[in-house]
Parts: structure tokens; sequence; C-alpha cells
């Protein structure tokens, strides 16, 4: 009887893909719902024009990484910047975003929310612990 040996296991890799297009109109950006990626056959939906796309994304990318700890695919924000290639301090600095309050989260979304809500601002600041301190 033969020993078996294990098999190297290949490292995870983790894609964030968000169903957004930025189409170039005639002086702004807009984004659009990438209906294709969402399986709907309808014309190109505007979502508006004061979407801030890098929040945006943020936004994304740091509730799919709460998700990956929540379900235990991953150990720490640290694994999740190993398997994304990013600074450790990057992707928890980004993390900090799941901590908003889930309505300045849907204002977000809307395209509603404050100018001085911005990526740069949650890098610079300190998140304030009480939802209601937050960018009222």
């Amino acid at each position: 009887m033969s020993e078996m040996t294990p098999m190297a296991e290949a490292p995870l890799r983790i894609t964030t893909r968000i169903p957004l297009k930025l189409k170039r109109r005639p002086g702004r950006k807009t984004i659009l719902e990438d209906l294709e990626f969402a399986g709907e056959n309808t014309p190109d939906n505007v979502i508006g024009t004061s979407i801030n796309a890098p929040l945006l994304q943020g936004l994304a990318r740091a509730f799919y990484w709460q998700r990956l700890l929540d379900a235990g695919e991953v150990k720490s924000g640290t694994e999740i910047a190993q398997l994304e290639g990013l600074n450790p301090s990057t992707v928890n600095e980004l993390m900090r975003i799941t901590l908003l309050d889930p309505l300045l989260v849907q204002r977000i979304l809307e395209g509603k929310h404050s100018q001085e809500v911005n990526m740069m601002w949650f890098t610079r600041n300190p998140l304030p612990n009480l939802w209601q301190n937050q960018f009222n």
C-alpha cells in the first residue's frame, strides 16, 4: 500500500467586483448601474452625479471583507491584505467604514451625503463611536 501525499493547497485569491460603470457625459461623469452584470435587460439607469466613486468602492470592499471575516473565510485584515496585495493598515483603515451609521451609508449610496464625507477624511480622522456624532 502506497502512502498518499497531501496536495499543496493553492492560495486563496479574493476578487472584488462592483456592478457599476463610469460613463463620460459632456461636462460631468456619472456612475451607471452595470445592468449586464446584474442580469437585467433595461436601458442604462443613472444612479446620480454626486456619488463619490472612490467612497462607493471603499464601502463595497469594506463590507465584502467584513462578510469574509464573519463567514470565517479569512482570519484577519492582515490575511485579506496578503490576498489582495495591500498593506494591512490600508485594509484595517478601510474596514472602519463598516462601523458607519446605516442611515449615513444609505445617504452615501444615494449620493446625498455631505461633501466632507470622502475617503481622504476616513484615512486622516478617527471615526466617532456614536452614530449620532457621525456627520450630522
